[in-house]
């Protein structure tokens, strides 16, 4: 779908918890760095805290962790999640939106009419291509349980470190142990030093978190929100640049 002349693009952010995202949607917007008309929803929006605490994963089962809006931490069984992401993103694929933007990095979703900025596709695609001038390559997820199954989309060459920090439980470590260095995070990037480059695979990650990374890892971090958003704005400027 092409944004009609006179009119501002439209949005759709998506998230895997509640809306709104204010810890990551307006880093994403400052980096577009054009206007745009932005709507937010949850898979989490409605439900209360029992009715999210049922969603917990099952024994073995691959987990996502996002974000309440009381910026506390959920953590959800990945088929459960992505089926209700799948579901919410069908309900908003009806015309309203020029982009639909989900705000997770491992769920995959059935085909939309609406273009859809799929952040996997994105973050592991580019993260594999970088991957081949690389010879140690650093993860950070968000959960401990999920590095020991973590695989991008596709293998690489190079040697791969994961290790994880949480962006809503371990939060404030990312901007109090700036002097210590004692922090989840500063842990994070000890552990992928000597890496040639670390991605940061959630789109919950801050530019405080990532800073606190590269402080330690001393390398060049990557943030998986800001690897979407600057392929959102190259995508919405060219629809303006085409009259679209």
């Amino acid at each position: 779908m092409t944004a009609a002349a006179g009119r501002l693009p439209r949005v759709a952010f998506v998230t895997i918890g509640q809306a709104p995202r204010t810890d990551v949607v307006p880093q994403m917007l400052a980096d577009l760095g054009l206007p745009v008309t932005v709507e937010e929803y949850g898979i989490l929006d409605d439900l209360d805290d029992d009715q999210i605490a049922a969603l917990a994963p099952a024994s073995g089962e691959y987990r996502f962790a996002s974000r309440l809006r009381d910026g506390s931490q959920a953590v959800m069984g990945k088929p459960v999640a992505e089926a209700m992401l799948a579901r919410l993103m069908a309900s908003l694929d009806d015309g309203r939106f020029d982009v639909l933007v989900p705000l997770c990095t491992g769920t995959a979703l059935p085909p939309m009419r609406t273009l859809v900025i799929e952040p996997q596709q994105v973050v592991d695609h580019l993260t594999v291509a970088l991957a081949q001038g690389c010879t140690r390559l650093g993860i950070v997820l968000p959960l401990e349980g999920q590095v020991g199954n973590f695989h991008l989309i596709e293998p690489v060459s190079c040697e791969m470190r994961v290790t994880h920090a949480s962006p809503y439980t371990d939060a404030a470590d990312a901007t109090n142990s700036a002097d210590t260095g004692t922090g989840r995070f500063a842990q994070a990037g000890e552990a992928l030093r000597g890496c040639d480059l670390v991605v940061m695979h959630c789109m919950g990650y801050t530019e405080a978190m990532r800073a606190e990374v590269a402080r330690h890892a001393r390398a060049p971090v990557l943030l998986s929100n800001r690897m979407v958003a600057t392929l959102l704005g190259q995508v919405l400027a060219g629809r303006n640049e085409s009259g679209l």
